[in-house]
C-alpha cells in the first residue's frame, strides 16, 4: 500500500477506540456472511438450497401478511430509541427503571436510588460496563453454528427452512445475543452496534457512511415492502 494511502487512513482511523475498530471489523464480517449466501441463492435461482433474505421475509409475508409490519415496526423502533437515548444518557420509564446505552450503543438497565428519585433528578450516565474479552472465538462459533444449521436443514428438501435456519441464526448471534447479553446481564460485546458504528464512521468518510446508510435503509425497504422495487 502507498505510503500516502497508509497516510490518509491512519489520519482518519488513528485515534479509532477499540470497540469502534472491532465494530467495523465484526459488521464488515458479517456483511460477508450475508452476501455470500445472498449471492450463491441470486446466481442458483429458485433451484438453489436455500433463498435470498429477501425471498425468504416475501415467502413469510405470502403465508402470514400481518408479518410485513415487523420490519417497519422495527427500523420505527430502532430510530426513536437512538434518537430519544443516546451514548451517555438516561431516560427514567414509568416502573421506576432507568434505562441508558452502554459505550458501544446497547441500551442497558440501570438502578435508580430512592434519593435520585425524591430529588427528581436524572440519573447519571451509565458507567462503563463489564465487557466480554473472548469476542473472537464466539464468533468463530457462531459461524460454525450457522454453517451447521444449514447442513441439517438441507436434507428437509425445504428450501425456505434452510433460509429461516441460516438467516434466523445470523440474526441470533450477530444481534440478539450481544444486545440482550448487555441489557440483561450487565456485561457487554466490546465492539459497537451497527447504528453507532456507521456514526463513527461517518465522522472519519461521510460519503462512505452516507452510502452504506442509504443500503441498509434500502435493504431495509425492500425487506419490508417486498418485492419493492420490482413489480409483483
Amino acid at each position: 500500500m502507498p505510503a500516502r494511502i497508509r497516510r490518509y487512513f491512519a489520519d482518519r482511523f488513528g485515534d479509532a477506540s477499540k470497540s469502534e475498530a472491532w465494530g467495523y471489523l465484526v459488521w464488515s464480517a458479517m456483511g460477508v456472511v450475508i452476501a455470500v449466501p445472498e449471492l450463491l441463492a441470486a446466481a442458483g435461482g429458485n433451484n438453489f438450497l436455500w433463498p435470498t433474505i429477501s425471498t425468504t421475509v416475501g415467502h413469510l409475508q405470502g403465508r402470514w401478511p400481518v408479518l410485513t409490519l415487523i420490519p417497519v415496526a422495527l427500523i420505527v423502533m430502532a430510530g426513536v430509541s437512538v434518537q430519544r437515548i443516546r451514548l451517555g444518557d438516561t431516560a427514567l420509564q414509568a416502573d421506576q427503571q432507568a434505562i441508558g446505552r452502554s459505550p458501544q450503543g446497547r441500551l442497558i438497565k440501570q438502578d435508580v436510588t430512592l434519593e435520585q428519585l425524591a430529588q427528581g433528578g436524572i440519573p447519571p450516565a451509565p458507567p462503563r460496563r463489564g465487557e466480554f474479552e473472548h469476542v473472537l472465538p464466539y464468533f468463530v462459533f457462531a459461524t460454525a453454528v450457522v454453517v451447521a444449521g444449514g447442513v441439517v436443514a438441507a436434507p428437509s428438501n425445504s428450501r425456505f427452512l434452510v433460509g429461516y435456519v441460516l438467516y434466523s441464526l445470523i440474526a441470533l448471534f450477530w444481534v440478539i445475543i450481544p444486545n440482550l447479553a448487555a441489557y440483561f446481564v450487565g456485561k457487554d460485546f466490546p465492539f459497537t452496534t451497527l447504528v453507532f458504528t456507521v456514526r463513527a464512521l461517518g465522522r472519519r468518510l461521510q460519503f462512505v457512511a452516507l452510502f452504506v446508510a442509504a443500503l441498509l435503509v434500502i435493504l431495509l425497504l425492500h425487506l419490508a415492502f417486498y418485492p419493492w422495487p420490482t413489480r409483483r
